[in-house]
């Protein structure tokens, strides 16, 4: 994820917070699905993502996460959408690999 993160950074900030916010939730259980995450990401609910990052360390950057989510809400457009969507096809790809190996 570390590498589509930077990756995605280059295509979409949208993306680059979904990313970083899924790593965060991968972190702790791989089992959570990205469509999930994303659902979680577009209805704004930060308790969610928070409840995962008290689990995780690295305060300060989370934080910053949190408010890079918030600034991204805004500058969010149409084409930010279907962007997301082939990131969800991406990470999921990655999912399967990883459970393959």
């Amino acid at each position: 994820l570390d590498s589509m993160a930077t990756e995605t950074a280059e295509q979409s900030y949208a993306v680059n917070i979904f990313v970083r916010l899924l790593k965060q939730v991968w972190q702790i259980d791989w089992t959570v699905a990205a469509y999930d995450v994303l659902g979680h990401f577009f209805s704004f609910d930060i308790p969610y993502f928070y409840r995962f990052m008290q689990m995780d360390e690295g305060e300060e950057e989370e934080k910053q996460l949190l408010i890079d989510w918030v600034n991204s809400r805004y500058a969010l457009k149409a084409e930010d959408k279907q962007d997301l969507l082939i990131a969800i096809d991406k990470v999921n790809q990655l999912r399967m690999q990883a459970r393959s190996a």
